[in-house]
């Protein structure tokens, strides 16, 4: 290793006795930090505890200090090693909020970034109690599921029943012989659809139509595209008062409470996307410059600084493809890699000086 591993940026990974990647590293300096491994001791120290369960170890190069984290971050998300993951536990909390797809959106209050079943994700957010209740408020306001059932069957952590479905009355695919709405023959099991505050899909109640476009609204509030659920929690509010229910109107004000605490942190979140995207000229291995294409948070493309005129021609036309066209994410913040818009937006945080290599994208 001493002879075999240059000084330079790259990317490590520790191979465990079944041939599975257990721990993916990185440093800027490769051979000086996989050396440090072998001098790690102690039965607490995170180094030695790796090395005694690693029966190989394979690294790579990167352009520059930046690549290396970033390669880091999607080699953690392809392998998802094991003391990657018990590392994360040391970590301050975090939880995210996810949209689910199908034919019945739900919310839900996620701990990781990568979840399945989400068409959407947003955050990560410190306060998890807080974004539970606001969840949960925002939920209610809108009358959409918050519960985790999934489409095709009941599941519960408790127990699995394969013969009841989330559905709607009036849908061509409901299942046939159920009694629903008013006149059901079984009780849903929801709190939430007694007291008036969910649909109720999972007995067939409520209308597609409304509940799909409610969905629609909620997803609008994260992505900043509209404010449906504070409007309709201070109309709703008001009229509570109007009529003297006050017990009622404070119910409601502390929901939009919550939903507002929700809609700062989605603006502000939306704000710092806006800016980071341009390209950023970084210099790498033996002074070579490298070029990174980041739009809203995340990377688009890494290649080296063009030199001549034919590589400038092939430089622009992917500057435009990347900056012009549409958002590869389909969405208008980076939903599809969280994670990597944190990396990036910490990054030029903490460096000040490498913000000064940024430029604009048309530049």
């Amino acid at each position: 290793m001493r002879e075999g591993c240059e000084n330079r940026p790259g990317v490590y990974r520790m191979i465990g006795p079944t041939g599975g990647v257990i721990y993916v590293g990185q440093s800027r300096v490769l051979r000086t930090r996989l050396l440090s491994y072998f001098r790690a001791k102690g039965r607490r120290n995170k180094a030695a505890r790796i090395l005694r369960h690693a029966f190989q170890i394979e690294w790579e190069y990167t352009n520059t200090e930046f690549g290396a984290l970033l390669r880091e971050l999607r080699l953690i998300k392809q392998y998802r090693p094991h003391f990657n993951s018990m590392m994360v536990l040391d970590d301050w909390p975090r939880a995210y909020v996810a949209l689910t797809g199908g034919n019945v959106p739900g919310l839900r209050v996620v701990a990781r970034s990568d979840d399945p079943a989400a068409v959407a994700l947003f955050g990560p957010f410190r306060r998890v109690q807080q974004l539970r209740e606001a969840v949960r408020a925002l939920a209610e306001t809108m009358s959409l599921r918050d519960c985790t059932l999934e489409e095709g069957s009941l599941r519960t952590p408790r127990r699995t029943s394969r013969a009841a479905t989330l559905w709607f009355a009036g849908d061509p695919d409901a299942p046939t012989g159920k009694v629903v709405a008013s006149g059901r023959s079984r009780a849903p099991g929801c709190l939430r659809h007694d007291l008036g505050t969910c649909a109720g899909p999972c007995i067939g109640a409520g209308d597609a139509v409304d509940y799909r476009a409610a969905a629609a609204d909620v997803r609008a509030f994260f992505e900043g595209r509209g404010d449906v659920p504070v409007r309709r929690l201070e109309a709703a509010m008001q009229h509570a008062a109007d009529e003297l229910a006050f017990e009622r109107a404070r119910v409601l004000r502390d929901r939009l409470i919550l939903v507002r605490w929700l809609f700062e942190r989605l603006q502000h979140f939306h704000a710092n996307v806006d800016r980071l995207t341009f390209r950023y000229h970084a210099v790498g291995h033996a002074d070579h410059e490298w070029v990174y294409l980041i739009r809203r948070g995340t990377v688009r493309a890494e290649l080296r600084a063009p030199q001549t005129e034919t590589e400038h021609e092939a430089f622009r036309a992917l500057v435009a493809r990347i900056y012009d066209g549409p958002d590869l994410s389909g969405a208008d913040i980076p939903t599809h890699d969280l994670d990597e818009f944190f990396l990036v937006a910490s990054w030029f945080r903490r460096r000040p000086v490498e913000k000064q290599r940024t430029r604009s994208a048309h530049d």
